[in-house]
């Protein structure tokens, strides 16, 4: 069909079959991850029957917020601290302590570190 040349119009028409076999392959690729996902569900979803409704006790009165007691976490930041700075644990003081959630990227850690030095 294509010979040593091709034509605009060859292009176009081998570009177009190209982006549709890749769609259709990508479309059966989702319907069996669906497919598989829905008998998974299937099998591990039971219908518990639901057990009868009792009367909800009266609600209790509003709880005072639970503080958590970091006092070993705070002592031990401190002793950390004290030996990097290389003072005693008495000359310095904690005031908070803020833990990181995300992670961060070795960038910025090495930027961080770097500072330090």
């Amino acid at each position: 069909m294509f010979g040593e040349y091709l034509t605009i119009g060859q292009a176009v028409t081998v570009c177009i079959f190209s982006i549709t076999v890749v769609f259709l392959v990508l479309f059966s690729i989702t319907l069996l991850i669906n497919i598989t996902a829905k008998i998974v569900n299937r099998k591990n979803t039971k219908t518990p029957t639901p057990a009868p409704v009792k009367a909800a006790p009266a609600p209790a009165p509003a709880e005072t917020a639970q503080v958590k007691d970091d006092s070993m976490t705070a002592l031990i930041a401190a002793a950390a601290i004290a030996a990097y700075l290389g003072k005693s644990a008495d000359q310095i003081v904690v005031r908070s302590i803020t833990p990181v959630h995300a992670p961060e990227s070795n960038w910025s850690r090495e930027s961080r570190l770097g500072s330090l030095q």
